[in-house]
């Protein structure tokens, strides 16, 4: 008897809930009023502006001399690391 009234009262609120769960709106769609958008003037358009003259240089660019030379160690020189540097 206990057991049958639990699983009636679980039930009674199971359906209790879910009848709350109505998408249904409460008014109809006639009863609203229509949404007034106000529309915003668009900001004047301002012409782009004139491209910058090209300047050319009259002197050409020296290459720059603080380029390291080449290195010539070998591969096997390559992978040996320049300190004794122990790292544990």
């Amino acid at each position: 008897m206990r057991r049958s009234n639990i699983i009636l009262a679980a039930a009674a609120l199971a359906a209790l809930a879910l009848s709350a769960c109505d998408d249904r709106p409460s008014r109809s769609d006639d009863d609203r009023e229509p949404v007034k958008v106000e529309q915003e003037t668009p900001p004047p358009v301002e012409p782009p502006p004139a491209p910058a003259p090209e300047v050319r240089d009259p002197t050409p660019t020296p290459t720059p001399s603080d380029r390291l030379p080449p290195e010539e160690r070998s591969s096997e020189q390559s992978v040996q690391p320049e300190s004794e540097t122990l790292f544990y």
